[in-house]
């Protein structure tokens, strides 16, 4: 969806997290090592939970719960990782975070007072992710899941 109808817009949202599970669980399963397993782990902790978070949302306006969509960009995310390893997965993902990131404010511009807890909670999500990139982007990063750890309600135990 290229235009922002609200309430209609809210489904984009669902979607990416359907779409961030499946290629978070994608690359988990091709991780070769344990640090990375943890954080695809962490990320998929987070999509899972996020969409989980966004049910009733969609609910309130009768908004499908369905999770049948096109997942054909999920291979792409694993070549990203076997390709160039973390440092790779996030310098090729980083541009479609942001791109997320600027259609969540565009949806959250849309949306009445009182659905902007949800929708900012949306933005700060995306955020999170793209400040794990831009830290692994660069190497391995002390700390990089930090931001998307205090967005979980449920966090993996640390290895």
């Amino acid at each position: 969806m290229t235009t922002t109808q609200y309430p209609a817009c809210i489904r984009d949202l669902y979607e990416s997290e359907i779409f961030g599970e499946a290629a978070s669980l994608a690359v988990l399963q091709a991780a070769d090592n344990e640090r990375d397993k943890y954080h695809f782990g962490t990320l998929l902790q987070l999509e899972t939970e996020t969409k989980a978070r966004l049910r009733p949302f969609l609910a309130k306006y009768g908004l499908s719960l369905c999770e049948e969509m096109d997942l054909g960009d999920v291979p792409g995310a694993v070549a990203a990782y076997k390709g160039g390893g973390m440092q790779g997965f996030a310098a090729a993902n980083a541009p479609v975070v942001e791109s997320f990131l600027a259609r969540f404010k565009e949806i959250e511009q849309a949306g009445p007072p009182e659905d902007k807890e949800v929708l900012q909670s949306m933005i700060r999500h995306e955020m999170a992710i793209l400040e794990w990139m831009n830290k692994e982007a660069q190497g391995p990063a002390d700390g990089s899941l930090n931001a998307i750890i205090a967005e979980l309600q449920y966090p993996l135990p640390k290895p």
